[in-house]
């Protein structure tokens, strides 16, 4: 049964805190566990966890508020869960945080916490909502409206996350997948052929030690047949078929092999398989995707944070996790709406892999300016030496028609389509043309021609812009965010990750983003503090030396 924490609100007349000296109580005041508490935790909400609790039925709830924000502070000081666990239940200052008093109240048991968290990842898988982001977005408005940072202007990038996996060839996905499923079957006290048994007696590293190169293929094949028979013979049986090794061996026939009734079990060639496509049991949501030469197996976390150089500091405003193998351009796109509407953004800052005609239809819509600070395809060398455009096209203002070509010929035909032109000029005249190849337009012995539509228009545009200074002004504004983005990336395991499954990666990466924004409104209330107090004491010292003087005078 839910109900809300408010015991935290009392005082406590005979707490740890009124034992203490006057200095103690003081320096109290300024500490970080009075710093957290007011300014993050009693910003939690608890009422938007109440879905996970009955409304009438059951015990009252361990109080929320402390739940989340124990995981807040795991993050902010990097602690592991057993860590976190000692921490609550002997450090005071932990507890000071949580709006707990001394050690006497809310004795946690670890598997409430882990309830809790299980309850959250269900709800989010369920509904799509993930809890944690509306004390993020609270926490974000909150600090924008204190201190009065402008939000207008924002900078976007994304970072690789590596899934917590092993890194796995065809033929030992194909043997985890069976052997799991067979370790289910059994549990369920079903039968397994012996041939298979053996096949899984060993774990597939040793499997695939004893192999030759040459003999992976057909036995690749052999396990994929392996597992389509017992597929086939358990997919009546509810307690198998329920179960998550079972849809796996069944996602990974479907994804990697070609399954007739009337043929043998075919291999996929491994070019017609999906980057989609399961890389690990393990963690089976984990994807691929191939960036700059190098392999990832995980996923991708888009970050978008304030710029103005007028801020004192800059706050993250979002933060998104997805599949890695998502284009950037996509998820920006989703996210212009949402951020116009929350934080009143109107210039999006990122680099060209962010560019899309999705991305501009929405920066559109929304009245938001794009700044792209590099053109996809296009190196810096290519927009400073390209002297011609379309824009350099001459057009008719009435029928959009073009009048001359940038050394003032006539197209031979031309048609309008909507808001795409396509003119063809005399291939002749081209190729004496002394700006030939500096001419965007496509050139063969029979055929000059152009087509101009809206990307062409606005692609060109962000090449003429990118001359000018202050275009290049915006697009300098860019470059810290990759600061944010090595802050976001796990700093162990080479980059991967300690959670397995996108429900709790995203969590981790929400939580990260929070504890970022907490540090820096801390350091920024701090470095004010030591500022103002420098100018006071100045202030003093010059107007008790003036006075001194007086007086001896």
């Amino acid at each position: 049964m839910f109900k809300e924490n408010t015991k935290h609100e009392q005082g406590n007349l005979f707490g740890i805190e009124q034992d203490l000296d006057a200095r103690l109580k003081k320096k109290l005041e300024k500490h970080w566990s009075t710093n957290f508490y007011k300014k993050v935790f009693l910003d939690i909400d608890e009422q938007i966890f109440s879905p996970l609790y009955d409304e009438k039925i059951g015990r009252g709830n361990f109080p929320v508020n402390i739940l989340a924000g124990m995981e807040i502070l795991k993050e902010l000081h990097g602690l592991t869960d057993e860590e976190m666990f000692d921490r609550f239940a002997f450090d005071l200052s932990f507890r000071r945080a949580l709006g707990l008093k001394d050690f006497n109240e809310h004795v946690l048991a670890e598997r409430t916490f882990y309830y809790f968290r299980s309850a959250s990842a269900e709800y989010e898988l369920n509904n799509g909502v993930n809890l944690m982001m509306a004390i993020f977005k609270k926490l974000r408005d909150e600090y924008i409206r204190e201190l009065g940072i402008k939000s207008g202007a924002q900078r976007s990038d994304s970072a690789m996350i590596g899934a917590n996996i092993k890194r796995m060839s065809r033929l030992m996905l194909f043997h985890k997948a069976l052997s799991n499923l067979v370790r289910d079957i059994k549990l369920m006290e079903g039968l397994v052929p012996e041939k298979i048994e053996a096949v899984v007696s060993d774990d597939e590293d040793n499997f695939c030690y004893r192999l030759k190169r040459d003999e992976y293929a057909a036995r690749t094949k052999e396990l994929a047949e392996y597992i389509y028979l017992l597929v086939n013979q358990y997919r009546d049986d509810w307690r198998v078929c329920d179960g998550k090794s079972y849809s796996q061996a069944r996602r990974l026939l479907e994804e990697q092999c070609i399954v007739t009734e009337m043929k043998p079990i075919e291999l996929k060639d491994p070019k017609n398989i999906s980057s989609s496509s399961m890389q690990n049991p393990a963690d089976d949501e984990a994807t691929y995707r191939k960036k700059n030469n190098t392999e990832h197996r995980g996923y991708a976390v888009h970050a978008t944070e304030t710029c103005d150089p007028e801020n004192e500091i800059q706050i993250i405003t979002d933060i998104d996790l997805v599949e890695n193998n998502v284009d950037d351009a996509a998820v920006l796109s989703e996210k212009i709406e949402m951020l116009k509407e929350e934080t009143g953004l109107d210039t999006i800052i990122t680099d060209g892999g962010f560019v899309s005609d999705e991305t501009r239809a929405a920066c559109d819509e929304n009245g938001v300016l794009f700044v792209t600070s590099a053109i996809r395809g296009k190196s810096s060398d290519d927009i400073k030496n390209e002297t011609i455009t379309s824009r350099d096209f001459t057009t008719d203002p009435e029928d959009g028609k073009i009048t001359a070509c940038p050394h003032g010929h006539l197209p031979r035909s031309q048609k309008v389509e909507e808001n795409t032109i396509t003119a063809n000029f005399d291939p002749g005249i081209c190729s004496q043309c002394d700006k030939n190849s500096e001419c965007p337009a496509f050139k063969s012995e029979k055929l000059s021609r152009i087509v101009i539509d809206d990307k062409r228009r606005w692609l060109d545009e962000r090449t003429e812009l990118l001359k000018t200074e202050p275009y290049r002004t915006l697009c300098g504004l860019r470059p810290p965010v990759e600061g944010l983005m090595s802050c976001v990336k796990p700093k162990y395991l080479r980059g991967r990750i300690l959670f397995r499954g996108k429900a709790k990666v995203k969590k981790r990466m929400i939580l990260k983003a929070i504890a970022i924004n907490c540090k820096r409104y801390w350091a920024y209330s701090l470095s004010s503090l030591i500022f103002y107090a420098t100018r006071l004491f100045d202030f003093i010292k010059t107007n008790c030396t003036v006075v001194l003087f007086q007086k001896m005078a």
